[in-house]
């Protein structure tokens, strides 16, 4: 029951300040969150990985089977909405999906293709990272590593679902 009361909390948060700070965005690319929300606590860290700035991607298991998550665990999700290599997540959109940034190479971990890893540049000039070419977000509603509170949420004007490491989205 926890699980679809904060999806909707988060929803709800998302749709209120969608109408309250939206003109209707449609285009791609968007402004980065800088992670200053620090939505997985910590006092305003980020959910990047590493030190160096550059992202790390990796496989885990989680109950939907194997899942792409950053260095530090937490889960990683595509846009339904995105083009290849094209973010269509902008404004109100990254501050409930943060985006996963990378000021480097990102970096293939366990269980990751390598070949599938890239980057793409944002509107802002931010870099984003992808994986078989579907730029990669985090959900301000997980909390912490492993959650999956994003799985399936339909926002934003289509459905989040995290990744296999296959580059497809789990359903």
């Amino acid at each position: 029951m926890r699980r679809p009361v904060v999806g909707l909390l988060a929803l709800a948060a998302a749709g209120a300040i969608a109408a309250g700070c939206s003109s209707g965005s449609s285009g791609s690319g968007g402004s980065s969150s800088g992670g200053g929300g620090g939505i997985y606590g910590g006092g305003g860290s980020s959910p990047t990985s590493g030190q160096s700035g550059a992202a790390t991607v990796k496989a885990t298991t989680s109950k939907d089977g194997m899942v792409l998550v950053d260095g530090n665990g937490r889960t990683l999700y595509l846009f339904q909405k995105d083009s290849p290599n094209q973010s269509a997540c902008s404004g109100a959109c990254v501050s409930a999906w943060p985006v996963d940034p990378s000021s480097g190479t990102p970096k293939a971990g366990s269980g990751v293709k390598a070949s599938l890893l890239s980057t793409i540049k944002r509107t802002d000039g931010s870099t984003q990272v992808t994986y078989n070419k579907h730029p990669l977000y985090f959900y301000s509603g997980d909390s912490q590593a492993g959650q999956q509170n994003g799985q399936g949420l339909n926002a934003f004007g289509a459905v989040w679902n995290v990744v296999a490491p296959a580059g497809v989205a789990v359903k």
